[in-house]
């Protein structure tokens, strides 16, 4: 019975780093941003990103496993996003070469990218 338990804890416990994993690597985004540059002044559109989570003006995306990274600091996820009335399944990609500035999203089924800059 004991060794029967311990496979099972053991089974649990592989996979959980795949999970894990993903967010734990997201919290270096964890905050609030806006569409414009100008510190998240009222009217902007705001947007907010948790663990594993996007969410601004229509939209709201759950993403997970981490997918392999392309060169030129991106980071890519598993996701599924709501854009008003349409859901997408696919990849998310974050750019962050300018970091500190602004990050840009890539939403699954997008061509274009959008621009967020941190609240200040």
């Amino acid at each position: 019975m004991a060794r029967i338990a311990s496979i099972a804890v053991a089974s649990a416990l592989a996979l959980v780093p795949a999970e894990a994993s993903a967010q734990v690597v997201t919290d270096h985004l964890v905050g609030k941003y806006a569409a414009t540059d100008d510190g998240c002044r009222e009217g902007a559109a705001e947007f907010e990103i948790k663990r594993g989570v996007i969410e601004g003006p229509a939209l709201h995306c759950i993403f997970g496993a981490v997918k392999d990274p392309a060169p030129g600091g991106t980071e890519a996820y598993e996701a599924r996003c709501r854009q008003g009335e349409a859901v997408h399944f696919g990849t998310l990609t974050f750019d962050l070469s300018a970091k500190d500035d602004h990050t840009r999203i890539n939403l699954p089924e997008a061509a274009d990218w959008i621009t967020l800059y941190p609240c200040k």
